[in-house]
């Protein structure tokens, strides 16, 4: 390149060079203001004044940026880097305008202030696990609770609740953090929504849900790009009512249901229990996939558990409170231990478990074995909790009527009903009464159970009984769901449970312990399936039903106008060669008591030596006339004189 002479001295003059500078000296001035905005300098010196918090009446907030960054395992994280806000600003109310807090929420959807509502700092307080996060305090050896629901982690949007990609993007998800596993996460179904988001009516796509439609969500989609509403469905379901559904309305019961589902914070942050405030962990435990400790409608021990029966926790996080852990859980399993990251990445958990990664042995037997078409969950789930009826009926939410209020039946059905899947495998199934009321259209019965899924993403069913008149709030739209149990796992039920005849009986009873309605009162009833079909028979409450003024037994128990009208045609029956039968289970018996002497003789061998024990004898019990040989593998010298002595 050829420069003639003068070019450079042309340009180097005043006038050209002045500008240039101002310019370049206002560039470096304003990445400068933004490096010194970037700062907890202030945040740091308020809140490590332990005095000043203390005489501002918030001696809970004081923090070290030590203990900090120790608790959190970010050596050097700043707390804007989580909370944002000013962290140069003197002034507590331009230091706090922005900053991310955790959100208390009200029965009514609405937030709380953490001043009156929270007045010390987060800790687990109580004997409950699942409510040990709600403040409280307490009085003459009782807990009294604030009037606090839920509290939601500072990810979620203030006016929505919904988990907010745009707040994770600028907290967990910035540069330098984690915006590779947010990029992953917000393409999950678990961050999506997307199974909830695509039930747009009481009728579509996919049939009348437990949980209702997607009252005022967004639309689903592929990726998570927002956190507001939407009031597309609210219009759809609103034509299928005889009273009145505003949006407003639609959006105090969508709100409800965001607190629900998840979002980054509510899996990896696990304060308290000795670990601090600002305690993170890479891998979620059980209790973080139950809401950890920030009361029920969290996670998975919001609705899901409630609709599947199950519980993994046990204790006061299952539905009734009491129920028994699962066996994996009481050995120190976690969720994540099973249900592993699938291809999405960061969140996409694994929906199937598969028992071959730890049980591979009693696979292989099972294969081989009369049960060969049953599924684990199908012999080792003998109980299902949660919903045991459900009405969706007049009711208020947020001071105000609302024509969809959630009215909720807990209790105990035992033991499981078993039904084929798509695949020809029975499993347990989880199976109730539901109805809402002023449907507006006659919908007709769907005659059979349908797949809700129709790609096979799960085998929940549900069978449309049609609408009926009860009286009151005109037509009710009834249907059975039925939904596959997964939890809790434990002994192995009763052989004659399925083999006693070909007709299933499950029991349940029940208690209506709602806020609104009627005083608390209890009943149950009996799902009978058979070779012609299922039906729901002797529903009824055990004594009167006495509704509370402005309620009418319509509202929250139209089921006693039409308790006979719960019947689905269809072969539900289990089918058994009783010979057969009676064979197999001689050879049961005579291993089980063989097994039962092998376990005295074996006591305090070496462990590994007991553990090629255990998976044997497991093997040889799931299949005990095809597989008894190999007891000779493990009790040699075996014989029945030692067996009738003991060891």
């Amino acid at each position: 390149m050829n420069l003639r002479p003068g070019i450079l001295s042309r340009w180097l003059v005043p006038a050209v060079v002045v500008p240039v500078i101002l310019l370049l000296v206002a560039l470096f001035a304003f990445l400068g203001h933004r490096v010194w905005l970037d700062s907890s300098a202030e945040c740091v010196r308020c809140h490590g004044d332990q005095q000043k918090v203390t005489q501002m009446g918030a001696s809970w907030s004081y923090v070290s940026e030590e203990s900090m960054r120790k608790e959190s395992g970010h050596p050097y994280i700043l707390c804007r880097d989580c909370h944002l806000g000013n962290g140069r600003a003197q002034d507590k109310e331009v230091a706090h305008r922005g900053m991310l807090k955790m959100l208390l929420v009200s029965d009514d959807g609405e937030l709380l202030a953490r001043k009156s509502h929270y007045p010390y700092g987060l800790s687990r307080t109580g004997t409950e696990r699942i409510f040990g996060f709600l403040p409280k305090k307490e009085v003459n050896g009782e807990w009294l609770f604030y009037p606090v629901r839920n509290i939601l982690w500072h990810d979620r949007n203030p006016e929505t609740l919904n988990f907010d990609p745009s707040l994770a993007a600028k907290t967990c998800g910035k540069s330098g953090c984690h915006p590779e596993e947010l990029k992953q996460f917000l393409r999950t179904t678990m961050a999506t929504n997307r199974r909830q988001r695509t039930m747009k009516s009481w009728q579509e796509p996919y049939g009348p849900h437990n949980c209702g439609p997607s009252f005022a969500d967004l639309p689903p989609g592929d990726v998570l790009r927002g956190a507001g509403l939407s009031f597309e469905n609210t219009a759809k379901i609103a034509g299928e009512m005889k009273v009145l559904f505003s949006p407003r309305q639609a959006a105090v019961k969508q709100k409800l249901c965001n607190v629900c589902h998840t979002g980054c914070l509510d899996c990896h942050f696990q304060p308290g229990d000795g670990k601090g405030v600002h305690h993170f962990a890479k891998k979620p435990v059980a209790e973080s996939c139950a809401g950890f400790g920030r009361s029920t409608s969290m996670c998975h021990a919001g609705s899901m558990q409630s609709r599947r029966g199950g519980t993994y926790l046990g204790g006061d996080y299952s539905v009734p409170a009491g129920m028994t852990a699962d066996t994996h859980q009481q050995k120190g399993l976690h969720c994540t231990d099973c249900h592993l990251v699938g291809e999405k990445g960061m969140g996409d958990m694994e929906r199937k478990a598969d028992c071959r990664d730890c049980h591979r042995q009693v696979e292989e037997a099972i294969a081989g074995s009369v049960h060969r078409q049953l599924s684990c969950a199908a012999c080792h789930i003998g109980e299902l909790g949660g919903y045991q009826i459900t009405v969706w009926g007049p009711g208020i939410a947020a001071g105000e009527k609302n024509p969809f209020h959630k009215y909720l039946y807990y209790g105990i059905q035992k033991p499981p009903l078993l039904m084929k899947d798509r695949g020809g495998i029975w499993q347990p199934m989880k199976v109730w009464p539901n109805s809402v009321g002023n449907i507006k259209p006659e919908v007709a019965p769907t005659g059979r159970f349908l797949y809700r899924w129709p790609k096979g993403e799960s085998e929940d069913a549900y069978a449309v009984l049609g609408t009926v008149s009860a009286g009151g709030n005109d037509r009710h739209l009834l249907w059975l769901e039925a939904e596959q149990a997964s939890h809790p796992y434990g002994k192995a039920r009763d052989c004659a449970s399925c083999h006693r005849g070909e007709e299933q009986t499950v029991i349940s009873r029940w208690e209506f312990a709602d806020d609104q309605g009627a005083e608390s009162f209890s009943g149950g009833y009996r799902i009978v399936a058979d070779g012609r079909e299922l039906r729901i028979e002797g529903l009824k409450s055990d004594g009167p039903v006495r509704p509370q003024a402005g309620f009418m037994l319509e509202d929250f128990a139209p089921w006693l106008r039409f308790a006979k009208a719960w019947r689905v045609p269809g072969d539900f029956a289990i089918r058994t060669d009783q010979g057969k039968y009676r064979r197999e289970l001689a050879a049961f018996t005579s291993v089980q008591k063989r097994i039962t002497a092998l376990d005295r003789q074996r006591q305090g061998e070496d462990a590994r030596q007991h553990k090629k024990y255990r998976a044997l004898r497991n093997r040889v019990l799931h299949n005990p006339s095809g597989e008894s040989d190999r007891l000779t593998d493990i009790s040699p010298g075996f014989s029945d004189k030692k067996e009738r002595k003991g060891p």
